[in-house]
């Protein structure tokens, strides 16, 4: 039997707790550059549907040497009632390498219609990116957009009970009709995920780091963002006292080291996050962690206590150093913020890495050069230049591309279409691999400058901890395709 597989057994509940559906969940998610990513989104639901007393199943492909064969025999062995797969992305975000992950999807989908009569539902942050159009794409029954725990739930008591299936909106059932979805389900209350069905030490030693989450939503209005869409624009906040479990958890029985918030900003609400930091500290709390955090909310007193509490990493959204594409990307902040916050990190020792968007809208050669002599100036331990913009749904980026005529009504978003400045058409790859390529800690995955595939995984055989872009300072010059 395949590692990634654990199966929940009866005395792990309650001895008179009452098992109605045999349900297997799949994290389809097979990426592994930069590092595997924890299921975390499947955890909550894990979570969600143990504590009603259903027996559960977990297979994570991420590690899984015969992704096809370890379902098979999940499949012959378990005989789920139900399958619930997780579509964590739709593809890579890399241009101009991009790779569409949906082939892998239908496979696995036609491997579980070949060897299992059971309904199939499907969920997600990918999935909820383009749901109908998925949901007509993809041979499953239903498609849960936006957080799933109380949504799958109510599937699932439906089903067993053999009582009608709720309507939309959150809940899409195929060849029914429905209203277009704006935004997605948001869950009743924000718990601890469960992890215990799932193989963390692997994404430990092969990443470098476990993942946590303290809220929900994201106020901002990036032109190009998907976060308002799946967690909507409120914040939502975990008890700061659940948290310090959890990180309590991860350090005991994950014998984890390093911990990465996956929050879309850390540092939102200042407030809360250096109140979390303060408890961290009093709590004594042995643990380095790194976490995504926004310019305009790191005063030097809250990176004190970031520091304190075991913080060694931060990473900004910065997008450009341009103070017109970053009006144009819709940032809230500006180049004087962005210039502030990562020099208190460089007087405190803080590493930091700036990621950059090239090629958006208003991009020319002089936007470009700002972001490079900004960057010149500033001195991260790295930078990480992505080129082109994806273009999602219900994005402002999408309404933009289809005025000016970069994509049409009929093009399908389920597979990646990337905005590239008119201006720089046919050269930005060029330009920003002559300026890459004289700075030593730019990472540009699109042109395989500082990174491959190859070079993560003989870095990861040094059991190296945290994000590996703290690893490309030490670099002596830039490299493309580094170690083939």
């Amino acid at each position: 039997m395949c590692l990634c597989v654990w199966l929940l057994g009866i005395g792990d509940l309650e001895e008179d707790a009452e098992f109605f559906m045999n349900i297997l969940l799949i994290s389809v998610n097979r990426e592994r550059m930069p590092a595997p990513v924890f299921p975390l989104g499947l955890a909550y639901i894990a979570g969600a549907l143990r504590g009603k007393g259903h027996s559960i199943e977990v297979l994570d492909l991420c590690f899984s040497q015969s992704a096809l064969g370890d379902l098979k025999e999940v499949l012959s062995r378990f005989q789920p009632e139900l399958i619930g797969l997780s579509l964590r992305n739709l593809d890579n975000l890399t241009y101009p390498a991009s790779i569409s992950y949906l082939p892998e999807v239908e496979e696995v989908i036609s491997t579980c219609r070949q060897h299992s009569s059971s309904k199939l539902v499907i969920g997600g942050s990918g999935y909820s990116l383009a749901p109908q159009k998925l949901l007509e794409h993809l041979d499953v029954d239903f498609g849960i957009v936006g957080e799933g725990e109380d949504v799958l739930l109510s599937l699932v008591d439906s089903l067993e009970k053999k009582l009608p299936i709720s309507p939309p909106p959150y809940l899409l059932i195929k060849k029914e009709s429905y209203l277009p979805v704006v935004g997605g389900a948001q869950a009743s209350t924000l718990s601890t995920p469960d992890r215990h069905l799932f193989s963390s030490r692997l994404y430990l030693e092969e990443g470098g780091m476990l993942n946590l989450q303290t809220k929900r939503g994201c106020p901002f209005s990036c032109i190009y963002c998907t976060y308002p869409i799946l967690e909507g624009k409120k914040i939502r906040l975990r008890e700061v006292d659940e948290v310090i479990e959890e990180i309590r958890y991860l350090i005991r029985e994950q014998k984890t080291d390093h911990i990465y918030f996956v929050d879309d900003i850390f540092n939102y609400p200042m407030s809360f996050a250096e109140k979390l930091c303060r408890r961290m500290v009093e709590e004594k709390l042995q643990v380095r962690w790194s976490a995504f955090v926004n310019p305009s909310f790191l005063s030097d007193d809250l990176l004190k206590w970031m520091k304190e509490a075991g913080c060694t990493g931060v990473e900004f959204g910065t997008d450009s150093g341009s103070p017109a594409m970053l009006k144009n990307y819709g940032k809230s902040f500006t180049v004087e913020e962005v210039s502030r916050a990562s020099q208190f990190c460089s007087k405190l020792n803080v590493n930091h890495c700036h990621y950059l968007l090239f090629g958006g809208p208003g991009e020319n050669e002089e936007t470009i050069e700002e972001s490079f002599q900004l960057m010149d100036q500033l001195d991260p331990t790295a930078v990480i230049a992505m080129l082109g913009i994806r273009i999602y749904p219900g994005t402002e980026l999408e309404q933009s591309s289809l005025s000016e005529g970069v994509i049409e009504k009929s093009s399908n978003l389920i597979y990646p279409y990337f905005y590239i400045s008119p201006a720089l058409k046919g050269r930005l790859e060029d330009i920003i691999r002559t300026k890459a390529l004289k700075r030593r800690q730019w990472i540009v995955p699109g042109l395989e400058i500082n990174i491959t595939q190859n070079l993560l995984e003989q870095v990861r055989k040094f059991k190296v901890r945290g994000p590996l872009w703290e690893l490309v300072g030490r670099m002596k010059k830039p490299r493309v395709k580094p170690l083939g």
